[in-house]
Parts: C-alpha cells; structure tokens; sequence
C-alpha cells in the first residue's frame, strides 16, 4: 500500500471535513513530511515530548515580552500538535501515555498563555479569565452537549454559513489551529486586548451559532 493511500485510509484527509485553519496545517504542512518520519521511525511520543519541553519555553519567553520569537515557536507547537496525532494514527503507534500526554500538554498551556500574555502586557486578568472561561465552556458543550443533542436527529441540517462552509468540506468555527494562529499574529502585532475580544468573542459567537443550529433542527422535527 502506498503512502497516499495508506494515508487517505488511516487519517482520511481528503474526505473528513476540517476546520481552515487545522487544514493548513494536516494538509499543506505536515501531511508533506509524515511519510519521512515513518521511515525515520520516529515515534509519536517523542514529538509529544517536544511540546511538552516548548510550551514552558514559550510561556517564558511571552513573559519576558520577546513576542515575535514566541509567535514563532507557537507555530512550531501547533505543527508539533497535529503531527504526532497524525504520526501516532499514521504508523499505529498510538499510545495511552502519549494521548495523555498531548492533552496534558494543550490544557495546561492553552490556559496559562492567556494569563502570561495579560501578565506580560500588564492587562488585568478579568481579559484572561474572561477569554478562558469562554473557551472552556465552549468546549464543554462541544464535548458533551453537542454531540449528545445532535444524535437526537435522523439528520442534522445546518444553516447560514457553517452550512456553505460545510458544503465545501470545511468546519466554520473556533479550534486549537486558529487558536494558536490569532496568538501568534496578535503577538506580532502587539495588540494583545484586540487579542483577548477576538478569542472571546470567536468563541462565544461560535456556541451561541451552534445552539441556534439545534433549536432551528428541534422546530423542524
């Protein structure tokens, strides 16, 4: 078997519909490099191991205001993110330590980055707690809520743009990948409580859309 069709069948690229962002990601970058680590017989967890070094680095580093350099190793964290997952389903070498280990990885760091920044800027941490608690409880609902009510439907209909995004194979919303791309261009920029709306906002609009998706989908029934 092929890579290409190796890949297609354990990872099913081509045919699952990915968020924007996460689709630069698996599609344009890691997916070009992941055969090389499987000959290199790169195991997933040592990538795992990688992050878990980068992201208090990377904390650090916001800490002491050197924002372009943090940027950049954010990036180099999201790529990291996605290919040992990918790597991991890739070669069969999922394990339990290294999913564990990965999740550990995205909690601690995807919550300490809003206070480091709100910290480093010398923002209050009501824009921290505020964008913290926003991403937590959408993705609390993304994890029991959602999936939950939508198995309710013989077939569950979308609407407005998440429906013409869907439509051409794409998830319109909020994920880790475009997390951690508005941390990186914000950093950049400097516009660290432009930074703070924005999350909050993505992710506040995201779950209230989602939850309109079902009472519209609960009136057609």
């Amino acid at each position: 078997m092929d890579f290409t069709t190796k890949i297609r069948k354990k990872q099913r690229l081509e045919e699952k519909s990915m968020y924007l962002i996460e689709y630069v990601y698996r599609i344009l970058i890691v997916k070009k490099y992941l055969n090389l680590l499987a000959k290199l017989n790169i195991h997933p967890i040592m990538v795992t191991l990688i992050n878990t070094l980068l992201f208090p680095c990377i904390l650090y580093l916001i800490y002491l205001k050197y924002y372009i350099l943090s940027a950049f190793l954010i990036q180099f964290y999201a790529i990291f993110d996605h290919t040992d997952g990918m790597l991991a389903r890739y070669t069969g070498k999922q394990t339990y330590i290294g999913s564990r280990l990965d999740r550990f990885n995205d909690n601690i760091f995807f919550n300490a980055v809003f206070i480091m920044v709100a910290l480093s800027a010398d923002l209050s941490l009501y824009f921290a707690l505020v964008a913290i608690v926003s991403m937590n409880l959408h993705n609390f609902f993304g994890l029991f809520y959602f999936p939950k009510k939508m198995k309710q439907f013989a077939k569950f209909k979308r609407f407005g743009l998440k429906k013409w995004f869907l439509d051409r194979n794409f998830i319109l919303g909020i994920d880790a990948s475009l997390l951690l791309s508005l941390f990186s261009i914000f950093l950049i920029l400097h516009e660290f409580q432009l930074l703070f709306y924005i999350i909050s906002f993505c992710y506040i609009f995201d779950l209230v859309y989602r939850i309109i998706e079902i009472k519209l989908n609960e009136r057609e029934e």
